[in-house]
């Protein structure tokens, strides 16, 4: 089985999927998303978050908002792991702490900027 991080991973599918969400101006966790992307266990959160990742990556580049922002946490916490704000930081786009209010209100705000840019027209 080849090594995922040997190979860039191809981010057009999970992009459509976030898109998606986004238009509908909503939220997915990540086990419904891994789920909609058929990625089995072992390692299915894993090859999630390594797509996600990329697509930061890919945002911060483009200077867009943080289309992985609408990927959270199932239960307790309705923000992204801490690993999302792990890259942020890695991306210099994020300060605060990986959890708590910093995190709650960064993901907050980006989830806004995120939603006004993929809104649905109904023109």
């Amino acid at each position: 089985m080849p090594d995922s991080h040997t190979t860039a991973p191809d981010t057009n599918l999970v992009r459509a999927c976030l898109e998606a969400v986004a238009r509908d101006q909503t939220t997915i966790d990540y086990k419904t998303l891994a789920e909609r992307l058929s990625f089995r266990s072992p390692g299915m959160i894993r090859k999630t978050t390594t797509l996600l990742e990329a697509i930061q990556e890919e945002d911060a580049l483009l200077k867009q908002p943080q289309l992985a922002a609408v990927v959270i946490q199932k239960s307790g916490k309705p923000y992204p792991r801490p690993g999302f704000f792990q890259t942020l930081k890695e991306l210099d786009l994020y300060a605060g702490k990986d959890d708590g209010a910093d995190a709650q209100m960064w993901h907050q705000n980006e989830l806004e900027k995120v939603y006004a840019t993929y809104r649905r027209t109904t023109r």
